[in-house]
């Protein structure tokens, strides 16, 4: 099992606070089925130029400790008007490095078109945004049809695991729901990090997304995470508009 957004890095952003934390949380995703573990602090141009350090170090650990756990490379975007230079630069780090998937979370100055804009243009250089935790964002509860304009132009959508098992809400859980009823929704990961491993998700988020939606569902949302860290293309359902008040509203 993959998970492709983790905080797990000792000692970088939201990741465990020391090497024995660190293994700690490393070794508590093993016992729960994770063999690999994309590392996806948010983005800091200091450490996208020592991201390899970092991860290089972080394997060295768990080898030297026996613990079958893979760190990779990532970094979790916010999506701006410096997000394409920063790219052309080589400063941003894509999912797995060499990859054609970036990791991005809206801004908190989002309007819809510079957002598709910025988008367009990374899309022009080649880039599949991934859109991370939509159903915890606002601006998607009340207006679905911006996410279905991004997906249907290309966008990746990137659930919380914690939404699937209700640990993030309420309503997140019902847009959760509802993006995956609509095709707006092909990957799901923890952004588990240092502080709440303990109550790592994932496992149970694949258990409820079988049950609700079927065993052809979950492995299509398992092979989108291997076929994402390995730069291939994914599963993708036509996606269908949301009805107003079908999140915010009653099911």
């Amino acid at each position: 099992m993959i998970d492709l957004y983790t905080n797990i890095l000792p000692n970088v952003g939201k990741g465990p606070r020391d090497k024995t934390a660190f293994l700690a949380m490393a070794k508590s995703l093993v016992d729960q089925g994770v063999t690999a573990a994309v590392a996806a602090p948010m983005y800091d141009s200091a450490v996208s130029s020592s991201i390899s350090m970092y991860i290089d170090a972080a394997n060295a650990s768990l080898q030297h400790s026996f613990i079958p756990l893979t760190i990779l490379p990532g970094q979790k975007v916010i999506i701006d008007q410096i997000l394409v230079q920063a790219y052309e630069q080589n400063n941003v780090v894509t999912i797995n490095q060499a990859t054609k998937y970036m990791l991005l979370q809206l801004s908190n100055d989002y309007t819809f078109n510079s957002t598709e804009q910025i988008l367009y243009q990374l899309q022009l250089k080649g880039m599949v945004p991934v859109i991370s935790e939509p159903e915890r964002n606002a601006i998607f509860l009340e207006k679905p049809d911006y996410l279905y304009e991004l997906v249907r132009k290309g966008a990746i959508v990137q659930l919380s695991a914690g939404s699937l098992t209700g640990q993030n809400g309420r309503k997140e859980k019902k847009a959760a729901f509802s993006f995956i009823n609509s095709g707006l929704a092909h990957v799901v990961a923890s952004g588990v990090c240092g502080d709440n491993y303990e109550q790592y998700a994932l496992p149970k988020a694949y258990e409820i997304l079988s049950k609700q939606f079927g065993t052809q569902a979950l492995y299509k949302f398992m092979e989108n995470a291997d076929y994402i860290v390995e730069g291939k293309g994914i599963f993708k359902e036509q996606p269908e508009r949301i009805k107003k008040g079908k999140i915010l509203g009653i099911f």
